[in-house]
């Protein structure tokens, strides 16, 4: 559970850091867009910005307002001209402005310049923008010479009711000609009366077109401005070249154009950021469990230890032996991992030792099985024999003999095929209480009138007088026997063995078996148990089946018990056989 939670918390960080990351791209990218379109409508037309974007380029600060160089940049690449005027009217800041653009206003002025009557000859555009919460208007102007050319062809006259003239012919083509613009006139009916440079001009007025054409003025290679005179009926239509005109283009066309060649880009970053991401996080999650793969590939070749990379190192360690944070969250699997390589590599050492100890035991098994078998051989050969006749005491001692042989021989099958009983769980156990004193002391007595204990010093001294506990008596005797013979038939003569039985401080009771014989080794110690495993004493007796020990601790654990060993060499040996306590539920329901 916490390996799941470690990796839901992982992965959703990465997510969300990915997220996070794809976000802060596209807002920069949005930012970027919208930088390089107003820039593009700076270019293109300064008058088609709005005032939020217009805003953005115009400061003000303390010595005054200051506006950026790409803003007057544009202004001058589109000979215009432009001003910041305060709620008072004065022009706080002028750029490129011609002698004839007023520094001052009054109230309704401003308001009068965007009128075609007003005869201001700039095209203008106004806007208002909010400078740390004051009000300011942004005056821009571009010059207009079809109004100055109107002006000259439009009767004029002292005041309103006074008789209106035109300008001088000669005068006002000659102003015609150095702007390269045309003229057309037409009557109330909408003929064409009189041009001026223009060959092409239409035979009658269409209003519809007219109109059309004064409106995207900015999209088009001339730039018309109308005007009709109510004194005469006539309508004067004047031309001049754009200079703003980009062929085969329009403001809108580039501003079309550069918002799809920014969402391309936007596009192909996003791409660009996706794929790095999936790089990053596919080489975060899969070179750890890349490694695992090739962990659990070389545990499978039987290579039990965890794989290194081309400098020796353990893959995704640094150089002081920690795990990368990639492959930190994985600590967990790598640990059960480690454990694993552990488990298989003693348990791969335990199998070799084990098929070399089997292998050992099957020779001394077989030596020992030959000896008596040779034996019933020779005796059962003489007594077959005509050659000679026998008495009966003779013939008695040959069947004591061949007896005893068949016994050990018997001895070694049970003990053999008691083991793999012990090992499936086969043997039935049959507890009852018994006084637990009473029955070591009888196995204590048995082996010191044992011949073969005879030169060893095998003492008994309980702990009480009386101690009852639940046993399997067969078996509990076997335990006792087993350990007892084994400290005496793997320490040298002389030696004391100390056989004690008492309570135990965690229930139950306990029996020792100690010597202070010349103890054991590592190995030895490890292998007490295993069965076919002999030695480890510097001076021991080879014969035996090599099954005692190992019986012993299986029938301790049949008992719900344990066996501990105490041991180094020159110190002697204990060994401990725990029992559970007999009011033990469990021993109980056992015992019935």
């Amino acid at each position: 559970m916490r390996l799941r939670r470690k990796l839901i918390v992982h992965h959703f960080r990465q997510l969300l850091l990915f997220f996070v990351v794809l976000i802060v791209v596209l807002m920069i990218s949005l930012v970027v867009l919208g930088y390089r379109m107003t820039k593009g409508e700076m270019a293109a037309d300064f008058s088609l910005l709005s005032a939020s974007d217009l805003a953005l380029f115009i400061h003000l600060e303390e010595n005054g307002v200051r506006v950026d160089e790409d803003v007057e940049h544009s202004v001058k690449s589109q000979n215009g001209w432009l001003q910041v005027i305060d709620k008072n009217g004065e022009a706080v800041y002028a750029y490129n402005c011609p002698p004839d653009v007023p520094r001052r206003y009054a109230a309704g002025e401003l308001v009068g310049l965007a009128q075609p009557e007003s005869g201001f000859p700039y095209h203008t555009r106004i806007w208002t923008i909010q400078l740390r919460e004051e009000s300011y208007l942004v005056l821009y102007g571009t010059p207009a010479p079809e109004v100055r050319l109107l002006h000259l062809v439009l009767p004029r006259g002292a005041g309103e009711n006074a008789a209106r003239r035109p300008a001088p012919a000669a005068e006002a083509q000659e102003a015609f000609r150095q702007h390269n613009a045309w003229l057309a006139v037409y009557d109330r009916q909408g003929s064409l009366v009189e041009q001026w440079n223009n060959p092409q001009a239409a035979k009658r007025l269409e209003a519809a077109a007219m109109l059309q054409a004064e409106q995207e003025r900015r999209n088009r290679p001339v730039s018309i401005f109308s005007r009709y005179d109510e004194a005469t009926g006539r309508t004067f239509v004047v031309g001049v070249p754009n200079p703003l005109y980009r062929p085969g283009t329009s403001a809108a066309e580039n501003s079309d154009r550069l918002v799809l060649e920014s969402l391309l880009k936007i596009v192909l970053i996003l791409v660009l950021v996706v794929l790095a991401a999936a790089l990053w996080y596919g080489r975060r999650v899969g070179q750890p469990l890349l490694h695992m793969m090739n962990w659990l590939e070389q545990l499978a070749n039987g290579r039990y230890q965890e794989p290194t990379g081309r400098t020796g190192r353990r893959v995704g360690t640094t150089h002081r032996g920690r795990r990368k944070k990639s492959f930190a969250v994985f600590q967990d699997i790598f640990d059960a991992l480690q454990h694993l390589t552990a488990v298989l590599s003693d348990s791969e050492r335990r199998r070799r030792d084990m098929e070399r100890t089997r292998e050992e035991w099957i020779t001394g098994l077989s030596h020992d099985l030959k000896t008596p078998l040779s034996s019933i051989y020779g005796y059962a050969a003489i007594l077959e024999s005509d050659q000679y006749e026998w008495g009966p005491g003779e013939i008695r001692r040959f069947g004591r003999i061949i007896r005893e042989k068949a016994d050990y021989m018997t001895g070694l099958i049970e003990d053999l095929n008691l083991t793999y009983r012990l090992k499936n769980n086969a043997l039935p156990m049959v507890k009852e209480t018994a006084e637990i004193v009473e029955q070591v002391r009888r196995i204590v007595v048995d082996t010191v009138n044992d011949p073969g204990a005879e030169r060893h010093v095998i003492r008994f001294q309980p702990e009480v007088a009386s101690l009852l506990g639940q046993v399997d008596g067969k078996w509990f005797r076997r335990i006792v026997a087993n350990v007892l013979a084994n400290a005496v038939k793997h320490t040298p003569p002389g030696t004391n063995v100390l056989v004690s039985v008492g309570p135990h401080s965690g229930g139950g009771f306990v029996v020792k078996v100690a010597d202070d014989g010349p103890g054991m080794d590592e190995e030895t110690r490890e292998n007490l148990f295993e069965r076919y495993y002999r030695g480890g004493h510097t001076q021991e007796d080879a014969s035996g089946s090599g099954l005692g020990m190992a019986i012993a601790k299986q029938l301790v654990l049949a008992h719900g018990g344990e066996i501990r060993v105490d041991s180094e060499p020159g110190r002697g040996t204990t060994v401990a056989m725990l029992f559970p306590p007999a009011d033990d539920p469990k021993e109980r329901d056992e015992a019935k």
